[in-house]
């Protein structure tokens, strides 16, 4: 029988991490920030713009999905993330040429605040990238050890409250990240088997799920 799910209500400030902060991370911080500067509006957005129906369709209750359910505001977020270039998300979104330079101009001073952690990568996974901005470790339960202390470190710097991770890239692994700290921890000394080193892809240049802290 499944257990009752609990929801705790959002309450302080949300961490929102990138695996990666290219074209389509960049956009989402600087779209965030020029709708929280009022320059904009979250068009697209489905928690903030979409609906939901109760009752019948003639009761025309009809409320926003952010009225009806307890959300953090954007006002919460905090941004960060990883990635194998040095590049602030100002100069990551520059280059990817997403916004136009109107709109990105309003949100520079912010997205110059945002600059990525040393990323875990293995161009063996990844043939036509290559980065400077990228950690060093004995093997992968290490760099996994690495990740984690980001991920701690970010949170008490920015006084978070709660966190998240969310992977707008395009390549997705075959397996959920949150199997691969147990699967480590067996065994952490060797990198020879073939399913822990995918699993290890994932953590950053894949698929990216909650990872325990």
């Amino acid at each position: 029988m499944r257990r009752p799910v609990s929801i705790a209500p959002p309450k302080g400030k949300l961490g929102v991490l990138t695996p990666g902060m290219g074209a389509v991370s960049t956009t989402v911080m600087a779209g965030v920030e020029l709708v929280r500067q009022g320059h904009s509006v979250p068009v697209g957005s489905l928690t903030q713009m979409g609906t939901i129906r109760l009752g019948r369709r003639t009761e025309a209750r009809v409320p926003k999905i952010s009225e009806f359910v307890k959300l953090a505001g954007l006002k919460d977020l905090v941004f960060g993330g990883w990635d194998i270039y040095p590049d602030s998300a100002f100069q990551a979104a520059t280059k990817a040429g997403v916004l136009d330079s109107k709109d990105l101009a309003k949100a520079e001073k912010f997205l110059k605040t945002i600059k990525p952690m040393k990323a875990a990568f293995d161009q063996n996974y990844v043939k036509n990238l290559s980065g400077t901005n990228v950690k060093k470790g004995k093997n992968k339960f290490d760099l996994a050890e690495q990740i984690r202390d980001d991920i701690r470190a970010f949170k008490k710097k920015n006084k978070l409250d709660r966190m998240v991770m969310e992977s707008s890239s395009s390549n997705t692994g075959d397996g959920p990240v949150s199997l691969l700290i147990p699967h480590w921890r067996k065994n952490s000394s060797s990198d020879t088997d073939t399913s822990r080193r995918d699993h290890a892809h994932n953590l950053h240049v894949g698929s990216a799920r909650s990872v325990a802290v």
